[in-house]
């Protein structure tokens, strides 16, 4: 489509429009209306739905769609004032379409001027000018047409034209457009003295942003939003590059070939809803939801998780762990508020990946020093995480020789994958679960990126109080748990059903309503009878001092009444005494061998648990340890006896 206009902008903003009713139709160029170099006028961005996607060329064989005389007869437009810049959508006799910048050489002598006309690169407009939400991380909205293709969007951050632009111009040719090597420093000067009078709110990171009117979800390709709000937002990044979300077929094709099988798969529907959990992390004041799906290899669980990165995108979307704690960072502030997809923990770095789950929970990366030491904004994020592996978080930590803790432990819940078919169940028309998995794979690859979207549509007109449909949920008779660390995991799941419950209220999912909230359920009651006693840090060490005592009673101790010159068997590695009386045996624990028996843990906050469970005995004053005579010494020793029953809360 080529715009008509009959406006040139000079160097300086002034208008070089033509008395059209004097001059020749055919002389009346065709020049896109926010071609400038400065002051540019912008109806034509004004007039424009920015925040929606473009079309796609019919034809395989993409051609410019502007471009209906690039081989005919070049179009005659007016002798624009020099010096200045145009974008022409059309050949004209300047020759090919794009932006030329119009200049004139110095005269030699009394020679008048001599007028030159440089084509700089394809077609390209500035729409409008982007800044974020705190005034900062200025760019342009860049709309420009490759040679082959749709026309594109961009927001370009105005920091890559910074030195001599190289950057910059990297990203414009990935995307199509076409640049003269010997004219590139014009299209830095024309970015540079773009000033658009429209202007839009650069988001610089994928996912809700609240503005006064309303909640947008921004992604890369489009802003989603109620009415007309989208258009005042878009997504802004230093990198072009939009695959994450990539699509293909539609929404109707994901659900008749995807969507049907995974109805009567509780580990699908669980897997599918745990993608689409991510969105609802905001609406429910959560920072992150995560499974682990555990099972042997080639059982099916790498396909459950192409399976919910078709949610959002192609295969591609699904990410290993085999990466650097930083890398995942990265990822996960990309992927904000949608889902991050890792395949195979047993990659991963078992002596990193408790921190890397602990930061991936809480939704900010390290902080940072640039290179002149300034602190920078580290990333943050909200992240529904969908793992898979052969061995269990902390089976793989222990590994490595770090203790896993419970605030990981629920973070990202163990779920087993065994089903009566690898990780399925119905099989639909497929002979075994190899062929069912293979199946699925084509599918996913033919079909994807569509119910993410169209999930957003529908909850940024979502009336309800999610958080509190949560709560409800959770206390379903399949999530009753008197334990706080299960209710935590309770909870999460309890969200990942409420999720693929919407997705089927909403008519976007292919399996019955109720079918999500009795996947995340069972997936709860499977968890709990394996991983979901999980224990506190307050149990944990309750536990190690009560396995050391178990482990280590007759060979490390002696009774301190012992005769020196008799102790009767000799005590090696020695890590206290013990001592009997009336309500049984204390153990009088020494400062190291109390510090290896809390496994890890300080000493403080071994010595706090210890007391509220009620398991030191004895003390002086205000300590918690008692000098206790052995042989010839008054060494200060802790006094420990372990008791059976429930434990006293922390």
């Amino acid at each position: 489509m080529t715009t008509d206009c009959t406006d040139t902008l000079d160097l300086f903003g002034g208008s070089t429009a033509p008395d059209t009713e004097s001059e020749p139709r055919h002389l009346q160029k065709k020049v896109s209306q926010v071609s400038h170099m400065s002051q540019p006028s912008n109806g034509g961005a004004s007039s424009r739905d920015i925040s929606q996607k473009r079309g796609v060329p019919g034809c395989p064989i993409g051609h410019e769609e502007n471009a209906e005389n690039d081989d005919g007869e070049p179009e005659a437009v007016r002798e624009p004032k020099r010096p200045s810049f145009a974008t022409y959508l059309t050949r004209t006799q300047y020759g090919p379409p794009g932006l030329y910048y119009h200049g004139q050489r110095q005269p030699k002598g009394d020679n008048d001027p001599e007028p030159f006309d440089e084509w700089v690169c394809s077609p390209i407009e500035c729409l409008a000018a982007t800044h974020d939400e705190r005034g900062d991380n200025h760019g342009l909205l860049l709309w420009f047409t490759p040679p082959y293709g749709a026309r594109r969007e961009w927001a370009m951050p105005q920091r890559l034209l910074k030195g001599n632009g190289e950057e910059l111009r990297g990203e414009l040719l990935d995307m199509g457009v076409r640049i003269n090597p010997d004219a590139h420093r014009r299209l830095n000067k024309w970015l540079a003295q773009a000033t658009p009078e429209a202007r839009v709110i650069a988001a610089t990171r994928v996912g809700w942003h609240q503005l006064e009117e309303g909640r947008v979800f921004v992604m890369p390709r489009r802003s989603i939003a109620a009415g007309a709000l989208g258009s005042r937002i878009t997504f802004q990044s230093e990198h072009a590059g939009q695959g994450d979300y990539a699509t293909a077929g539609t929404l109707e094709s994901w659900r008749r070939h995807v969507g049907t099988l995974c109805s009567g798969n509780p580990l699908l529907v669980l897997a599918v809803s745990a993608a689409l959990a991510g969105p609802l992390l905001y609406l429910t004041h959560r920072q992150t939801a995560g499974i682990h799906l555990v099972g042997d290899s080639s059982n099916g669980k790498t396909t459950a998780l192409e399976v919910a990165a078709s949610v959002w995108g192609s295969p591609e979307f699904k990410r290993t762990w085999r990466a650097t704690g930083n890398g995942l960072e990265g990822i996960a502030a990309a992927l904000s508020d949608t889902a991050l997809v890792l395949d195979e923990i047993g990659e991963a770095d078992g002596r990193e990946i408790g921190a890397t789950v602990y930061a991936l929970g809480n939704g900010t990366g390290k902080a940072r020093a640039s290179r002149i030491g300034n602190a920078r904004r580290p990333h943050r994020w909200r992240i529904a995480v969908l793992s898979s592996g052969e061995h269990t978080l902390a089976a793989h930590m222990s590994e490595a020789g770090k203790r896993p803790k419970a605030g990981q432990m629920v973070r990202l819940l163990d779920i087993p994958a065994t089903r009566q078919h690898g990780a399925f169940d119905d099989l639909h028309h497929l002979a075994d679960g190899r062929a069912f998995a293979d199946h699925l794979k084509t599918e996913v690859a033919h079909h994807y990126g569509h119910l993410g979207p169209a999930f957003i549509e529908r909850l940024v007109v979502e009336e309800r109080d999610l958080a509190g449909e949560v709560d409800r949920f959770a206390q379903l008779d399949g999530f009753t748990t008197s334990h706080p660390l299960q209710g935590r995991a309770a909870k999460v799941l309890a969200l990942i059903g409420l999720a693929g419950e919407l997705a089927a209220e909403y008519g976007l999912a292919s399996w019955q309503e109720g079918e999500a909230m009795a996947a995340a359920v069972e997936a709860f009651q499977a968890w709990a009878a394996g991983q979901g006693g999980v224990r506190t840090e307050h149990e944990q060490i309750l536990a190690n001092v009560s396995d050391f005592i178990g482990r280590h009673g007759d060979a490390r101790f002696g009774s301190v009444n012992a005769d020196p010159d008799h102790p009767g068997h000799t005590v090696h590695n020695r890590a206290g005494w013990w001592r009997d009386d009336a309500q049984g045996r204390a153990y009088l624990f020494t400062t190291g061998g109390l510090t290896e028996a809390l496994g890890g843990f300080d000493l403080k906050r071994g010595l706090d648990a210890l007391e509220a469970a009620g398991w030191i005995v004895e003390r002086e004053a205000n300590a918690r340890s008692v000098r206790v005579r052995v042989n010839s010494g008054r060494p200060r020793l802790f006094a420990i006896r372990p008791t059976d029953g429930k434990e006293e809360a922390a």
